[in-house]
């Protein structure tokens, strides 16, 4: 199977992913009204809380977007799972495709849905105050490194759903990775705030560098290696799980 094939099999596959979401449109207004709740309590409510709301915004709304990505990336393991449990598996078992399209194309269009979000969650962040202060590449860079490492910890939700026994169960262990790299990060609370013994934690925590690197491409400010490490840990996650999510996909399927 050359690598021309194994693409236009993902595309084919990614195609038919986001095909049942013109059919549910309510499945893609849950994904779009996301990002809306949570910029109405961490944007909003906490901003109004601090007593500066217009420096709150330009801090949180990046850490904000950082969540929103991060929670979606559960969607992939979902899907997966539910695919597993209604035998579409067994279907392609029987089919001369490449053993990595299928999970391309479920991550695949689960970018584009993601990409669809941080659109939505920008456009509402304007609304509430947010300001992009950069240049319009320095803000469409922000936008890309943000789906790249999401693409990559899309690997780690592929994974989880093929060895996962059941759609919850699989819910269950994805929270279980992500509410320490979410909560145990700088998105919404500067390092300094943060417990000490979580600070070691944070400044490790490629969620935080993540979120960092956001402000700095959204909002001015020196980025330092947060990009650079942003881009190695996508570069090892990717590398370790895609093997990984391949491997137990070929043992689903036998």
């Amino acid at each position: 199977m050359t690598t021309r094939n194994t693409f236009a099999q993902g595309m084919t596959l990614t195609w038919r992913s986001l095909v049942p979401l013109r059919n549910q449109p309510g499945e893609l207004i849950q994904l779009l009204l996301q990002p809306i709740f949570m910029i109405v309590i961490f944007v909003v409510v906490f901003g109004a809380m601090s007593g500066d709301q217009a420096g709150a915004v330009q801090h949180l709304l990046p850490g904000v977007l950082t969540q929103v990505a991060l929670t979606q990336t559960i969607t992939t393991g979902l899907r997966l799972a539910e695919d597993i449990g209604n035998g579409v598996f067994d279907r392609f078992r029987s089919m001369p495709i490449a053993r990595s399209a299928p999970l391309m194309g479920r991550i695949l269009a689960d970018t584009a849905t993601m990409t669809l979000t941080v659109a939505v969650a920008l456009l509402v962040g304007a609304v509430v105050g947010f300001r992009i202060r950069t240049s319009p590449l320095e803000a469409l860079g922000g936008v890309a490194l943000l789906l790249v490492f999401t693409l990559a910890l899309g690997w780690v939700s592929a994974w989880l759903g093929l060895r996962a026994k059941s759609a919850a169960s699989m819910q269950g262990m994805a929270t279980a990775v992500l509410l320490p790299l979410t909560f145990g990060s700088t998105a919404l609370i500067p390092a300094a705030n943060l417990p000490s013994v979580l600070q070691w934690w944070a400044a490790l925590n490629p969620v935080s560098h993540l979120a960092d690197s956001l402000r700095a491409l959204f909002t001015g400010g020196p980025a330092g290696a947060h990009i650079w490490i942003t881009l190695g840990w996508a570069a090892a996650i990717a590398a370790a799980f895609v093997p990984l999510a391949v491997r137990a996909y070929s043992r689903r399927i036998r």
